[in-house]
């Protein structure tokens, strides 16, 4: 899911537009280390079998996301990354095979 796909799930869910363009700017500033330092600021980020869940509109709806933690490789830092797996309703959320589409397209076999 690109950052396209999430302003065309913006578009689509308008409630959450306001409360995920803020995660975007707050995401892309952020050079997290750990899940820690993600719920410091996001309280209700889960770590869930290798995916971070962020709650959106008090539940109402799920970003699924992975995240590449800022981490020092033979003495390079890495820059660390957030990959959006996939935006859901909760109702959507509780099928596990809806995390890892892509927003719009179906899983590539």
């Amino acid at each position: 899911m690109t950052r396209k796909h999430l302003e065309e799930a913006m578009e689509a869910h308008k409630g959450a537009a306001d409360e995920l363009t803020k995660w975007q700017r707050t995401v892309k500033a952020a050079r997290w280390r750990n899940i820690e330092e993600v719920r410091s600021i996001f309280k209700d980020a889960d770590p869930v079998d290798g995916y971070v869940i962020f709650n959106v509109r008090n539940n109402r709806y799920r970003l699924v996301t992975v995240i590449h933690f800022l981490e020092v490789i033979e003495g390079k830092q890495t820059k660390g990354h957030v990959y959006i797996r996939s935006f859901l309703t909760h109702r959507e959320y509780d099928n596990r095979a809806n995390w890892d589409k892509k927003y719009g397209r179906r899983k590539r076999k």
